[in-house]
């Protein structure tokens, strides 16, 4: 008996879940946010070149992302609607926080799984054609803070260059120095 009430109850909750986003949440975000994976949902396969595609490429963070909103929306909807039915009016509130954090979580595990198959699978079949170019380090953030100060971090060949032509300046100077303390000496004895 428990297991025919939990699969009602599941039931239930799938079919208000899946229909309000669905029949309402999906074609409202649609019309309202056109995001860039709606765009690409809402054109037909067949008219989008190859070239279109590529232009558009999806980001993991966008994958990541895919469809959270509908269901943080639709959870928290559905969530609300069956803890009223379920504990009157006092249960709106909570339904509807447990609802849409409970559905963006799993929205989330979904979309992580998913980026995760593919990343597996492009490991394991790379494309053949054209390779990006690989992501470029990024500085370290003692290299940072040195270049925020308006410092310069030198190579070694670059600071021996650098003490060289000071040393070579300097030598210069003293030579300067001394040939004018020798003609001062020359004028005081005639």
């Amino acid at each position: 008996i428990y297991a025919a009430s939990a699969a009602l109850n599941c039931g239930v909750a799938g079919a208000t879940y899946f229909g309000i986003r669905g029949y309402f949440i999906v074609p409202i975000l649609n019309q309202v946010l056109p995001s860039r994976l709606h765009e690409q949902e809402r054109l037909p396969k067949a008219l989008a070149s190859s070239e279109e595609s590529s232009s558009r490429a999806v980001t993991w963070g966008a994958m990541r992302l895919h469809r959270a909103l509908d269901s943080a929306l639709s959870g928290g909807i559905t969530g609300s609607v069956l803890n009223t039915w379920r504990r009157g009016t006092r249960g709106t509130f909570t339904g509807m926080m447990f609802g849409s954090v409970f559905c963006t979580i799993g929205q989330l595990l979904y979309n992580e799984f998913h980026v995760q198959r593919i990343r597996f699978i492009s490991r394991r079949y790379p494309a053949p054609s054209s390779r990006p170019p690989p992501p470029t380090r990024k500085k370290p953030l003692f290299d940072r803070l040195i270049h925020a100060a308006g410092l310069k971090r030198l190579s070694d060949e670059e600071y021996l260059t650098q003490m060289r032509e000071k040393r070579a300046a300097y030598l210069q100077r003293i030579a300067e120095l001394e040939a004018q303390v020798e003609a001062d000496k020359d004028l005081e004895h005639p």
